[in-house]
């Protein structure tokens, strides 16, 4: 006890010099992830501008249609090697260095494509991009939910759509006015300044705790959280939790203990809803529209806009609405979110294809050949105000503790496979039944899978992990509601913090 003691009274003496606030102190350590995830969208976008520029008669590389769709798809294929090695690195590295590593891979794609004289050269260098990308995917959403404390929680993750939207914008700023390596070499700077960010910020308090490195983790905890009352509790329930966690886990196989997560139902029911809401996520257009946004507006608007401006003001509307995003995904249900940008996406999606069909039989007077740009601008509003947002958010609340590496990794794999397949066809879905046939496959893909999560996904603003765990588990008390005793709120909110 008297040990005790002493760590905490010399803790306290260096804590209680610190200035800054526990909330500036929690955007610092997410901040470094919030510039690797604005490279992730520069990533997914940079195709956009790469090939257009590729296309012209003196190009240094020269490529046909099917380099093409492999440059923009191979980052899907690329982000299962990183997501496969992702919940070991988390697991047994930690979330700080997972996250370090993580970007090693994306600057050596970006400096490799900056290098590039060939089509080899350039699917080599996106291939290191996905796999960096793969990784992160599953490490942004668990690490941002362990430095934010529950109130900023929310907010917090939607800055992960808020960075795509950022990404995206300005890799197509710096394509359309730079050459594209210049263009990449902006893009990947990112990534540099994302590492020096990262290296400041300390290991994740719950991952120390897991590994028994408690006076790491007391250290961690005050840096982030400060050191009221409140959090001197959450700290020592967080700790001694570890601790009876540790002496009471008997030694079993490693084949038994995963045969035995897998049909816990806290686990595989949150394992199927990630699948659905990063289905929603890809099969929404999510990576297809920054990759071929060029081509794609050009049919739309049928050359009543340029090009680029049509593409410069897809992003604007997708960063704006990516701003609103964070503070609407912090106020609202995480359900009414969702399911407003179903509801508009759909809608819109299914009225620009009616516009571009009566356009093309001739019902649509020449003056007004611009209408299907305004419900094309609802679609990409919908989409980033709801599916771009929650899956992430969802992601970072869904999986218990315990889980949350294998179950990141797991639905993971199915946002890379989809992003590969939606990806790699939409070349040709473009090419055989046009934008207008695309987006209706879009927007009944988008129902059918809004109906199976209207129906899965529980409302998770405002739980604890341990109401969120105990509501698959089906642990209710008397009057039907979850019972969760004082203890276990506080911590939970250790766990989410």
């Amino acid at each position: 006890m008297s040990e005790k003691y002493e760590v905490t009274m010399t803790d306290s003496a260096v804590f209680t010099k610190q200035r800054v606030s526990p909330f500036l102190r929690q955007l610092l350590a997410v901040s470094g992830i919030v510039l690797y995830m604005i490279g992730t969208g520069a990533n997914i976008a940079y195709p956009g501008v790469l090939l257009q520029q590729l296309r012209q008669p003196d190009s240094a590389v020269h490529l046909t249609p099917e380099h093409e769709s492999w440059i923009a798809s191979i980052l899907g294929l690329a982000l299962i090697s990183g997501i496969i090695v992702a919940p070991f690195c988390l697991q047994k590295l930690g979330r700080r260095l997972t996250n370090q590593l993580s970007t090693l891979p994306a600057l050596a794609g970006w400096a490799l494509l900056v290098a590039a004289k060939d089509p080899t050269a350039l699917l080599m260098s996106r291939s290191l991009q996905g796999f960096g990308m793969g990784i992160q995917a599953a490490a942004a959403p668990v690490s941002i939910a362990e430095y934010s404390a529950p109130k900023h929680r929310g907010a917090f993750l939607a800055t992960i759509a808020f960075s795509f939207a950022t990404g995206m914008l300005v890799a197509h700023i710096f394509g359309t006015l730079l050459y594209w390596r210049s263009a990449a070499l902006a893009c990947g700077s990112f990534y540099a300044v994302s590492l020096v960010l990262i290296s400041l910020s300390p290991e994740t308090p719950p991952f120390l705790a897991t590994k028994g490195r408690f006076s790491e983790c007391r250290k961690s905890f005050r840096w982030l959280r400060g050191q009221d009352d409140d959090a001197e509790k959450e700290l020592e329930v967080l700790m001694n939790s570890q601790k009876h966690k540790d002496n009471q886990t008997p030694k079993v196989s490693k084949f038994k203990t995963y045969s035995g997560i897998i049909v816990k139902p806290e686990f595989y029911k949150p394992t199927v809803i990630m699948m659905f809401m990063f289905v929603l996520f890809q099969i929404s257009g999510m990576t297809v529209v920054p990759s071929y946004t060029v081509p794609m507006m050009a049919e739309v608007t049928d050359g009543t806009i340029e090009s680029y401006t049509s593409m410069l003001m897809v992003d604007v509307v997708r960063f704006a609405t990516a701003v609103l995003a964070c503070i609407v995904v912090n106020k609202l249900n995480r359900r009414t979110v969702l399911f407003l940008g179903i509801y508009i996406s759909v809608a819109s999606l299914l009225l620009t294809s009616l516009l571009l069909y009566l356009r093309d039989f001739g019902y649509i007077a020449d003056e007004y050949k611009w209408t299907p740009v305004v419900p094309t601008l609802f679609y990409i509003f919908g989409k980033t105000l709801g599916i771009l947002p929650i899956p992430w958010a969802i992601a970072g609340e869904i999986f218990p503790l315990a889980y949350r590496s294998l179950g990141s990794g797991i639905s993971g794999m199915f946002l890379s496979i989809m992003f590969f397949v939606v990806v790699k066809t939409a070349p040709t879905s473009f090419r055989q039944i046009g934008v207008k046939g695309t987006f209706c496959v879009y927007g009944v893909s988008i129902a059918i899978c809004g109906i199976f999560l209207f129906y899965l996904l529980p409302e998770t603003k405002g739980k604890t992990l341990y109401e969120i765990e105990s509501y698959f588990k089906g642990v209710k008390d008397k009057t039907g509601k979850v019972e969760v005793s004082e203890k276990d709120r506080i911590l939970e909110k250790v766990e989410e913090g």
